[in-house]
């Protein structure tokens, strides 16, 4: 027989940080994973901790950044991967999040290499995986808006 793999579910915050160029309206921060792919800023969410508690704290220790939760309803994914040969199924809770116009990242290399500010329209190309792909997706329509 083979071996059970056991499922276990992780939370997760995150933030889309935007802010408005001069140039290039408004455009919001990803960021590439010491792994080696583009998403939002993001972490676990620890014991006791508010889902926004987590998001800004998340978006602070990775990007060292600060800002307003934006009004927008969060965008919710979910998606399976394993580590360790157990199964984890992650549910992911992602806030817009207003940073002050002209904001400088400083990012936390345990955690990512590089960041990118994108216009809204790019950033669903430049996300890695599906999910966060259609998370770039329905964030670029709500803030077009």
């Amino acid at each position: 027989m083979g071996e059970q793999i056991v499922t276990r579910t992780e939370r997760a915050c995150g933030c889309i940080p935007f802010m408005r160029d001069r140039e290039r309206g408004i455009v919001a921060l990803m960021i590439l994973r010491t792994g080696g792919y583009w998403e939002f800023p993001k972490g676990k969410q620890d014991d006791g901790e508010k889902d926004e508690e987590t998001a800004l704290r998340e978006l602070k220790e990775e990007t060292g950044l600060t800002g307003a939760l934006a009004p927008e309803n969060p965008i919710d994914t979910a998606y399976e991967f394993e580590r360790d040969g157990e199964k984890v199924h992650k549910e992911v809770r992602f806030f817009f999040c207003r940073v002050p116009d002209g904001s400088v990242v400083t990012l936390q290399k345990s955690e990512a290499n590089d960041h990118v500010w994108l216009p809204l329209e790019d950033l669903m190309d430049r996300a890695t995986y599906p999910q966060i792909k259609d998370v770039a997706r329905r964030a670029c329509m709500i803030l077009a808006d």
